[in-house]
């Protein structure tokens, strides 16, 4: 277990630092392009959907950034250890500062006097954001290439604003028009995204490990 946490720890210092401060500025300099004072509870939706939901992508798609480094790739084959492992602490990390950073900007809410259902609009946020922040997570495994990843993330994200309708229980930013009921999907989808991308990069792995001959560390 200990190798795993460092290389966990070795991901945050050489990759994932600066998606982490872009984060940290994106919460800071929040209060320039939203209103947190006196929402309603559709207002305080569109906030979370339309601003915050930026989380996800930030959080979730750059997982697999150390792997497109050829070198790295290759150390890992090498060892010939469980990759999912190593996949799954990153994703943890991520899943640990995404649910920090949501509760930061409702309790923005709270202090700003907006009223809201607490638990049905932080239910339906994340499992939003987590579907989102999925798609460019699952991109990202399938192409090894982290803008792909923020590619497809955004592009889904945009297709939204206009054609969220042929996007059935899928679509986005249904909160904020009232629909509280499809959080289901978005969970369900997040949930099949986050396993295939891990099974696919396990595979890669394996894969990989066994055509290059290498033996085992």
């Amino acid at each position: 277990m200990e190798k795993y946490v460092k290389l966990a720890v070795s991901f945050v210092k050489r990759q994932y630092y600066l998606h982490l401060l872009l984060l940290f500025l994106f919460v800071v300099f929040s209060g320039g392009f939203v209103s947190f004072k006196g929402l309603e509870t559709e207002q305080a939706a569109k906030v979370m959907e339309m601003y915050v939901a930026f989380t996800g992508i930030l959080l979730f798609t750059p997982l697999f950034m150390p792997e497109q480094d050829k070198e790295i790739w290759d150390l890992e084959r090498s060892r010939e250890m469980p990759m999912w492992k190593v996949y799954f602490l990153r994703f943890f990390l991520a899943f640990v500062v995404f649910l920090f950073v949501i509760t930061l900007f409702f309790n923005f809410m709270i202090k700003g006097g907006s009223e809201f259902d607490l638990f049905i609009l932080f239910r339906g946020t994340c499992c939003e954001i987590l579907f989102l922040g999925s798609i460019g997570f699952f991109a990202s495994a399938v192409t090894n290439q982290v803008v792909i990843g923020y590619m497809s993330a955004v592009i889904y994200y945009a297709l939204n604003m206009g054609g969220g309708k042929y996007l059935g229980k899928f679509a986005l930013f249904q909160m904020m028009q009232g629909e509280y009921g499809t959080w289901m999907y978005w969970l369900a989808g997040s949930v099949v995204l986050f396993v295939s991308g891990i099974i696919v990069r396990e595979r890669m792995a394996v894969g990989s490990f066994r055509a290059a001959g290498f033996r085992p560390l």
